[in-house]
């Protein structure tokens, strides 16, 4: 991280393929870090040696005075491999060049040997395929992109940091921020990710003092664990996440395996991430920007409750749809508070969203009515919702907006279109959180009063011949015979289930070999036969067959695997045959406590059937809870097993009891 941090905050610059040509990256570079302000020194490579006025060139790396804080390397894919090898004791090195692991198998050769390069070198590579680091207020520009093309002083910096392995969407959003009059803090593009990944990205932007809210633009998750500890370290500073996830179509996942040589993550399992670790989500750039800039500034919300506050019905009914989908919470106002309230509404409605409807006795009113509501003790975030107003009351409503005294945060929805245009300039030069979005504003306040969350230590699990670790658990009763599946039967007591015993069988419906809601013995007969048959047709060698008590009833999957890149994750959803067609599941990065299985089981579509469906009984969520969290933490503390699977997990009525399980060791 040391060596990284010199990278993010140069004195010294070497631009490897600098020449006079300011239409090659290198000369660009130049001209960038003139222009914006870059007071370091910056030096030329070059093995002609052109004279550049102003700039010492060298021929090489190694015959540099010092080795630099950071190397640009503008130079194409084949020269960039040697360009790494000789930075020796270089903090490190952006390439630039693109021909690597998103061109195929020699590109990924190729790649390769940038690793091995960087690794002898004892340097850091960012990229390849990097658009560069741009860093605002030290002048940086490392970076080709053409959002350095605009006048110096509308390139800013800010609270918002940007992690992106595109580097057009980096631009993009340093465009966005800078039409808007803001700025942003530092932005890297990690392209290729050959050896600096996101999460030491995230890491070492959170270390900067001018940051307060890193966005990170995702294609994939290459370390996942590193992203995990980044984003579990920036929360612990006071730093919040905001994620946009790019490539989650098929299509899409096609051309970003061109564009960054990139192995997609499941959305499901990226998703799941995101919510167990309290990173919010956006669904674009902008908005995702849109989120952070309303993010940054704000304290910490005391609990999970929401106010909204708008004069305008459709306004209200918009913002509960989004609210109701991300999950905010908007509790309606006690009779007290709806009694204050009343004298602000004009055929509006006391609810939650508040309907003004028109706003009677000045413009002032409506900041009135939002005092009222913040300073309720009732919510612990509350949105103001401007929409559109006679522009001559623009002014005094603004005014009256930033006059608010509240102890809660107030963030701001400005729906006023261009004859409000000044308002809303004005609401963004005072510094105050403001969006025309409404979903951005909904997506802000939701990660305004969700508190980061801190997994549960992992504890190891003591390592033996069986498999039960307190669960719930129906092995049945191993029969080769019909005769003795028929005895076993009896002991069980009908109705039964028989199912077909073939090692490496592990969806034994697939093939048959299953029969259930057997109540006689002739039944068992027919049903050991069948399934025998049944899986000896399907090319399995069954050993006989496994007879389980009957157990109809509501069905859930729940179940931990060791994931290439994240590590433990755990899920819950909709089991049994079902599984693969409802795809009703959550995920979370594992192990997980008691109170946050609970949150994935409440997270899920099916959920009110846990309660009781047309008078079925309902089901025991606290076991479950405890049987989701015992098996997260089995997965992660077990040094041998790499799977485990409860499918189906039947509620009969009475109890918990996993009627059929997967269990896969380490390979």
């Amino acid at each position: 991280m040391s060596d990284l941090g010199r990278a993010l905050d140069p004195q010294t610059i070497a631009i490897v393929g600098l020449s006079d040509d300011q239409a090659k990256h290198g000369g660009r570079v130049l001209a960038n870090l003139r222009r914006h302000g870059f007071t370091g020194q910056v030096f030329g490579v070059n093995p002609r040696t052109p004279e550049i006025p102003g700039v010492e060139v060298h021929p090489d790396v190694g015959s540099l005075p010092d080795p630099p804080d950071l190397v640009v390397a503008a130079v194409p894919a084949a020269a960039a491999v040697e360009v790494v090898r000789s930075c020796r004791g270089v903090g490190g090195v952006v390439v630039f060049g693109a021909g690597f692991a998103e061109a195929g198998p020699g590109g990924g050769r190729l790649q390769d040997q940038l690793i091995e390069a960087a690794t002898e070198a004892g340097t850091r590579v960012i990229g390849p395929n990097s658009g560069g680091v741009i860093r605002p207020g030290r002048g940086l520009t490392a970076s080709f992109l053409t959002c350095l093309d605009r006048p110096p002083d509308q390139l800013r910096s800010g609270p918002v940091a940007i992690v992106t392995q595109s580097g057009g969407m980096g631009s993009y959003l340093h465009n966005l921020a800078a039409g808007r009059g803001e700025g942003i803090a530092i932005s890297v593009s990690t392209g290729n990710e050959a050896d600096v990944r996101l999460g030491e990205a995230v890491d070492a932007v959170g270390a900067l003092d001018e940051v307060e809210v890193i966005v990170v633009l995702i294609e994939t998750v290459r370390d996942g664990m590193a992203f995990i500890e980044a984003v579990e370290l920036a929360h612990s500073t006071g730093r919040r996440i905001v994620a946009c996830r790019l490539g989650t179509s098929d299509r899409a996942t096609t051309l970003m395996t061109s564009h960054t040589g990139a192995m997609a993550v499941s959305e499901k399992v990226l998703e799941g991430v995101f919510d167990g670790l309290g990173v919010v989500s956006a669904e674009t750039p902008a908005e995702a920007y849109e989120v952070a800039t309303m993010l940054a500034g704000q304290p910490a919300a005391r609990g999970g409750r929401a106010g909204i506050v708008t004069h305008s019905g459709g306004a209200a009914i918009l913002l509960s749809d989004l609210a109701e989908r991300l999950g905010v919470a908007l509790p309606l106002p006690s009779a007290g508070l709806a009694n204050d309230l009343a004298g602000f509404l004009d055929h509006g409605s006391a609810s939650n969203p508040l309907d003004m409807g028109g706003i009677i006795g000045g413009a002032h009113r409506f900041a009135d009515c939002v005092s009222v509501m913040a300073g309720s003790g009732e919510y612990d975030a509350v949105l103001a919702v401007s929409t559109a107003h006679p522009p001559t009351h623009t002014g005094e409503r603004v005014d009256s907006l930033l006059s608010i005294d509240s102890d809660v945060p107030v963030l701001h929805l400005w729906m006023a279109g261009d004859l409000g245009e000044s308002g809303l300039a004005r609401l963004r030069e005072a510094g105050l959180p403001v969006t025309e979005e409404p979903r951005a504003a909904i997506r802000a306040l939701a990660g305004l009063l969700s508190e980061p969350v801190s997994r549960p230590g992992v504890e190891p699990v003591a390592e033996g011949p069986s498999f039960d670790w307190g669960l719930p658990l129906d092995p049945g009763t191993p029969a080769a015979t019909a005769d003795e599946a028929i005895a076993a039967a009896s002991d069980i007591g009908y109705p039964v289930v028989v199912k077909v015993d073939a090692p490496g069988l592990h969806h034994k419906t697939d093939v048959g070999g299953v029969e259930t809601d057997l109540e006689t013995p002739a039944d068992v007969r027919e049903a050991f036969d069948g399934v025998m048959v049944a899986a000896t047709a399907s090319g399995w060698e069954p050993a006989g067959v496994r007879v389980q008590k009957f157990r109809p009833g509501l069905e859930l999957i729940v179940g931990a695997v060791v994931d290439d890149s994240f590590g433990p994750i755990v899920s819950v959803g909709a089991g049994g045959v079902l599984t693969e067609v409802i795809r009703d599941m959550v995920f979370r990065p594992g192990p997980v406590a008691i109170d946050q299985a609970r949150e994935m089981i409440d997270s899920l579509s099916t959920r009110p059937l846990l309660d009781g469906y047309r008078g079925a009984p309902a089901a025991d969520v606290a076991e479950l809870s405890r049987i989701v969290s015992v098996v997260s933490h089995g997965v992660a503390g077990s040094g041998s097993i790499s799977e485990v699977e409860l499918n189906p997990l039947t509620w009969d009525g009475a109890a918990w009891v996993a009627v059929d399980w997967l269990l896969v060791a380490h390979s």
